[in-house]
């Protein structure tokens, strides 16, 4: 062994290459030469064709993009008719908790309820001008007087006898309580009537003081 020399590789690739240059190298031998040695070495007899761009994968793929999305366009949609509820409601008459005071808009004729949502309804129960006075036991200074003219004029009589109060004096064991928990005049009273909490003295007549 020690007498034997060995070319090195990279001799070895350069005399393969200088082979295939040469003249004397047959065309099918230079391009198995050249195709072991370079990629994308063109096939025997196309050596002067244009080559194809090489088109390597992206290290890292892309982000992706989501389609856009559809725009869907909508017909404008115009009302037949537009209230300025905001002015309207500036210009009837506030409670002392700045609220509207529908008792007062009614008696001063700023408002005319309707019988019923449809146009061809028609009232079933007249207006009753009846006070009804409720006494707890042992607190004059918070008895409540309950008038039925200014409901009647919201309400039919169906819409809280039988099923919200009975027919019959002290049969409904109302409490303050059960009212700020939207029973009994709870149901209507701080949802689309005066607030319970601020409108004390528009029941508990006493409170008012002196009139």
């Amino acid at each position: 062994m020690h007498g034997k020399r060995f070319l090195k590789p990279g001799v070895i690739l350069a005399l393969l290459f200088t082979l295939a240059l040469g003249s004397g190298c047959a065309v099918e031998t230079r391009h198995k030469i050249l195709a072991a040695v370079f990629e994308h070495v063109p096939p025997a007899g196309q050596q002067n064709a244009e080559p194809a761009p090489y088109v390597g994968h992206p290290r890292r793929q892309p982000p992706y993009k989501p389609p856009p999305a559809a725009v869907v366009r909508l017909k404008a949609y115009k009302p037949a008719f537009k209230f300025d509820w905001r002015g309207i409601l500036l210009k009837l008459p506030k409670d002392a908790a700045g609220g509207v005071d529908w008792v007062a808009a009614l008696e001063d004729d700023k408002i005319e309820p309707k019988a019923g949502l449809d146009p061809s309804s028609q009232d079933l129960y007249p207006v009753m001008p009846l006070d009804v006075q409720l006494d707890p036991k042992g607190l004059p200074m918070f008895d409540a007087t309950f008038p039925h003219k200014p409901h009647t004029e919201w309400l039919a009589c169906d819409s809280c006898h039988p099923k919200i109060f009975k027919m019959k004096a002290g049969a409904d064991p109302i409490t303050m309580a059960k009212i700020f928990a939207g029973e009994y005049c709870g149901r209507c009273h701080g949802k689309v009537a005066f607030e319970p909490t601020t409108g004390c003295a528009r029941c508990h007549l006493a409170l008012a003081g002196p009139q």
